[in-house]
């Protein structure tokens, strides 16, 4: 009898994490037991960006602010965030923390997770 309501919970509840994807990469950047803070992420951010140039750090500074891209400032930013990615993760190694993603979200099928735990393995330790 209970077993019933017990399915259902379990499939409504697998059913909102399904809708609503995995949890970012970010969230398995682990040390002592405790993510990276935000604070320390966009300072990882701002430094990646501001070593790629000052174009690169305007552009960031505009849409961490919220403010609107045009379609050429937004391609140009996209450009500059995969020069930035590994800059950004290594200022994360630098900083005490290791790439920690179980093995269920490297699976997972809803994104690029499975690109995103190759690339980060040399920084899992």
């Amino acid at each position: 009898m209970i077993t019933k309501p017990l399915i259902y919970v379990t499939l409504l509840l697998s059913g909102c994490y399904l809708a609503n994807g995995s949890p970012s990469s970010v969230n398995f950047w682990i040390k002592n037991n405790k993510k990276i803070s935000f604070k320390e992420i966009v300072s990882c951010e701002k430094g990646a960006y501001a070593s790629l140039g000052k174009r690169s750090l305007q552009l960031y500074n505009k849409f961490r602010n919220g403010d609107h891209l045009n379609n050429e400032e937004n391609k140009e930013l996209n450009k500059y965030d995969m020069q930035a990615t590994f800059l950004v993760r290594q200022c994360y190694y630098d900083l005490g923390y290791r790439f920690n993603a179980p093995i269920h979200w490297c699976l997972a099928q809803d994104g690029d997770n499975s690109r995103i735990c190759v690339e980060n393995m040399k920084y899992r330790k």
